[in-house]
């Protein structure tokens, strides 16, 4: 799915304490027979108890940029550090959100059915990509998600008075109740304390303007929604440590490298060849910001003799946007002084997404926010 998306930021709260007036305990439904008062109160409720959840998992579908219905399953904590997958076709998409990072990842018969060359599916294939390419739905399905964004447009409903109660209906065995906004559609239990089971988009766009502001929820969302027990949000938390540590290899597809000039062996004879290559970097750039991007690049020089590798030379270089840099491969060996020989340098390179100073910091910010165990903050 390539497409040009517009993003909006993320708007976040941090849990609800009650300190918040907005967020201060309210009236029991029950308190009014205005069954829109009753409506307003429980959607209310229910946004209290969303915003004090540690992890929300949703699971349902929505409609991507394509028009093209997508499965969806994702975990998110409030401030939005969330895992998940995406079906796509008959492929099945991983998903994560990490600060300001939204990452795919799929296999190689993903990267071959989208037609990338047996080069690129080498360095995208089983590895964290920046999605913006060819995932630009994944921030703005994730991001309206986080319990924080959703929990805000509940209660902006609420407030607004923006709530028509609906007909009962039972989700899993569980009484519900549809609440009907121009935010979207919310079944919150029936039973107090009331939660929120099941979340729908509106029906078009135009109906969720009066929320100006909030992010919207994605088009044709239709999911389940549920708090994670205290074992699964212990695994949560394991797996998405482990996600956050292979943002080492986490490629940026927006960068392309290519040798430039002609290769040079100089020295090389029967005991050594040096190899030098000028590698540059290429950046997609659609919006013409890239001038001051700092590019973090992985280049590598395979060095053969007459087929066989007789050398491996791996550089990390910090490089401007669209620049250049020289580089230097010795290899040494014994070559027969009796026959010829070839020698070939083959040059590779590909650009992190996420640096290592970056990833320190998205491990030390999910520590901070980390899903707490032990307790559940929501029934």
């Amino acid at each position: 799915m390539v497409a040009v998306a517009l993003i909006a930021g993320i708007l976040i709260w941090g849990p609800w304490s009650g300190a918040s007036g907005e967020a201060s305990a309210s009236p029991s439904p029950s308190a009014s027979k205005d069954p829109a008062k009753i409506a307003e109160a429980a959607l209310r409720q229910a946004a209290q108890a969303l915003g004090n959840a540690d992890v929300i998992e949703y699971k349902g579908q929505f409609t991507d940029s394509d028009d093209a219905v997508s499965a969806f399953e994702l975990q998110t904590t409030q401030n939005g550090w969330g895992r998940g997958s995406l079906a796509s076709g008959k492929h099945t998409i991983r998903l994560l959100t990490a600060g300001d990072n939204r990452l795919m990842k799929a296999d190689t018969a993903y990267w071959k059915a989208q037609k990338y060359n047996s080069t690129t599916i080498k360095h995208f294939a089983n590895h964290w990509l920046d999605s913006e390419t060819d995932l630009p739905d994944l921030a703005a399905l994730t991001d309206p998600l986080a319990p924080a964004n959703l929990a805000k447009l509940m209660l902006d409903a609420a407030n607004r008075g923006h709530v028509t109660p609906g007909t009962e209906t039972t989700l899993s065995g569980i009484p519900a109740q549809r609440l009907y906004t121009p935010s979207g559609r919310f079944y919150v239990t029936s039973a107090t304390p009331h939660t929120l089971v099941r979340v729908q988009s509106a029906a078009s766009s135009s109906d969720s303007s009066d929320s100006s502001g909030l992010l919207p929820l994605p088009d044709g969302t239709d999911a389940t929604v549920a708090e994670l027990t205290d074992t699964t949000r212990t695994a949560f938390t394991t797996a998405y440590t482990k996600d956050l540590g292979a943002l080492t290899s986490a490629v940026d597809p927006n960068i392309t490298f290519s040798s430039t000039g002609k290769a040079r062996f100089t020295p090389c004879g029967n005991y050594s060849c040096t190899a030098k290559f000028s590698i540059k970097n290429s950046v997609y750039d659609p919006n013409g910001t890239a001038k001051s991007q700092a590019v973090h690049a992985v280049i590598t020089i395979d060095v053969k003799l007459d087929g066989r590798q007789v050398k491996h030379c791996a550089f990390n270089r910090t490089m401007k946007a669209n620049g250049t840099v020289a580089l230097t491969c010795k290899a040494t060996y014994s070559a027969s002084l009796y026959s010829n020989h070839t020698v070939r340098g083959l040059p590779d390179a590909w650009a992190r997404a996420v640096t290592d100073t970056e990833i320190k910091q998205l491990k030390a910010g999910f520590a901070t926010d980390a899903p707490t165990t032990g307790s559940g903050s929501a029934a």
